[in-house]
């Protein structure tokens, strides 16, 4: 649209109004719907043994769409020195494909339909500017953001108000990620603490366990907000980079904390109590967990009691608790810096003649994470849906890099 204003904004250097429409596919897995044995790698009892899949497709499944609309506005000013970007989109993405469960007594466990549809919409912004721009010093600097303002479930397969997402190797006996009606994708559900209605904890009063709350919801494994800084400054032959990313919302779950609580390998297992004793030593001997909450019995009467640290952090397994693993995915980090130095080539004798530029550079990958609530992972690389379910983790690494043109 800057055309119709030629030079009557001498300020703007170009605007743009933009729309789009359009459909794109949802597919299956490629070997989902080809139904055949799979070997097993041992014999038994000399026997060659093979085995049919859990899951079967719907003869009924049909193609799903992915219907978008998106429109925004691209403006750049001051001789291109600042641009903003501005998008909204608007997804509704009808009869996915989902693997629900169905009654075992018919030979699967799970079958592949039209299962879900899930309505996206959010904005996203990018700006840009040359913040200095002169002969031995410039700096230019790329901020990015996004806002989900909602993805929720407005019809599942059937009748069913809840369909499992991702559970995990062995998540499925903590918390699991769920497309549950009503509510925005991925929601994670699983074991959590029952409160009373004030909020207060509920134990038994004879062991000092907590007691379940079988259907604790603590929201979506999607975050809210996303975005990043990417900065670059030069002075002369020198150059920094840096960028930070970060978002803000969404949980996950960690297995590998339920089971460092549950082997003692985590410091928590080891630390001292309100008494100056280790929660590892006797209670008797003043050692234990302190536990304070209501009684189960009439969710009133309050109760003070010290569990043994090996009772206290094995309950959490056996008794399939994962709220103390439940963490936001909201973090801040830098993702990655580098240091370089522009080789004055053309200064050096007759090296010029075989090389038009030389440039030597550190770069450190994750070398800071500036703010996140679970201390164990890095939640920038969590690889599951609902958490996850002992991936290593994340990489902090300082590297050089020398780079010739020819």
């Amino acid at each position: 649209m800057s055309e119709f204003t030629k030079g009557s904004l001498p300020w703007l250097s170009f605007a743009k109004v933009f729309g789009s429409w359009g459909k794109k596919p949802t597919s299956i897995g490629i070997y989902t719907n080809n139904f055949g044995y799979s070997p097993a790698s041992v014999l038994w009892n000399g026997n060659f043994l093979m085995s049919t899949p859990n899951s079967v497709v719907d003869k009924n499944l049909k193609g799903s769409l992915v219907t978008s609309y998106e429109a925004g506005i691209d403006l750049r000013l001051f001789k291109n020195r600042f641009g903003v970007n501005f998008v909204y989109y608007n997804e509704d993405n009808d009869l996915e494909p989902l693997s629900v469960q169905v009654d075992p007594v018919s030979g699967f466990t799970n079958l592949v339909v039209n299962a879900v549809q899930v309505k996206r919409e959010g904005v996203e912004l990018q700006l840009n500017a040359s913040i200095i721009k002169g002969k031995d010093l410039t700096w230019d600097a790329t901020a990015t953001f996004g806002y989900l303002i909602k993805n929720p479930i407005k019809n599942l397969y059937q009748d069913q108000q809840r369909v499992l997402l991702a559970g995990g190797d062995f998540g499925t006996r903590f918390a699991r990620a769920f497309q549950e009606l009503g509510s925005d994708w991925g929601q994670l559900i699983g074991g959590g603490i029952k409160r009373n209605a004030s909020g207060l904890m509920v134990v038994d009063p004879n062991t000092g366990y907590y007691i379940r709350d079988l259907d604790k919801h603590w929201g979506s494994v999607v975050p809210k907000a996303t975005g990043g800084f990417i900065n670059t400054i030069a002075y002369k032959n020198f150059v920094l980079n840096f960028s930070l990313d970060y978002q803000v919302g969404g949980k996950f779950f960690s297995l590998s904390e339920s089971w460092g609580w549950f082997s003692g390998l985590l410091k928590e297992t080891a630390e001292t109590n309100d008494k100056g004793n280790n929660v590892r030593d006797a209670v008797a001997n003043g050692g234990g967990v302190h536990v304070v909450g209501v009684s189960s019995v009439d969710e009133k009467t309050p109760v003070d009691i010290y569990v043994s640290g090996f009772n206290y952090y094995h309950q959490f397994y056996t008794r399939q608790i994962a709220e103390p693993f439940i963490h936001d995915l909201t973090y801040v980090k830098i993702r990655e810096a580098s240091l370089a130095y522009r080789i004055p080539v053309k200064k050096i004798g007759n090296t010029s003649k075989y090389i038009q530029a030389a440039t030597i550079s550190l770069i450190a990958r994750n070398p800071w994470i500036i703010y996140r609530d679970s201390k164990n992972f890095d939640p920038s690389e969590i690889s599951g849906v609902q958490g996850e379910d002992g991936q290593l983790p994340g990489v902090r690494s300082l590297g050089a890099s020398l780079k010739f043109i020819f």
